[in-house]
């Protein structure tokens, strides 16, 4: 079931990389707005996926299921991380296109 959890955020990231990077091109959407965007979904994105590691977790194994914690962590982070990304060549395109008028 990790798996498919793992999956399905992988295709969520990518479809939203996409939507955002589209959007842009027809002029829609800021850089800097879809990171901030991006940014604003890491925690909701990070606490459901850890919810859900956690929810299919084996409890017969003995464990305590704290490496489910640490994974909806960690997809957080690297969710927070593709904002950041995003955001800061948003900032960077914005000031070349400063410096160039």
């Amino acid at each position: 079931m990790e798996n498919l959890i793992l999956t399905l955020y992988v295709l969520f990231l990518i479809s939203l990389n996409v939507v955002f990077f589209t959007l842009f091109r027809k002029g829609k959407l800021n850089l800097m707005v879809s990171g901030i965007i991006m940014m604003v979904l890491a925690p909701v994105i990070g606490f459901s996926s850890g919810v859900l590691f956690l929810h299919f977790y084996d409890w017969g194994s003995g464990g305590t299921g704290e490496g489910a914690g640490y994974g909806g962590a960690f997809l957080g982070l690297i969710t927070l991380a593709n904002g950041v990304l995003i955001l800061v060549i948003g900032i960077i395109r914005w000031i070349l296109n400063f410096v160039k008028k």
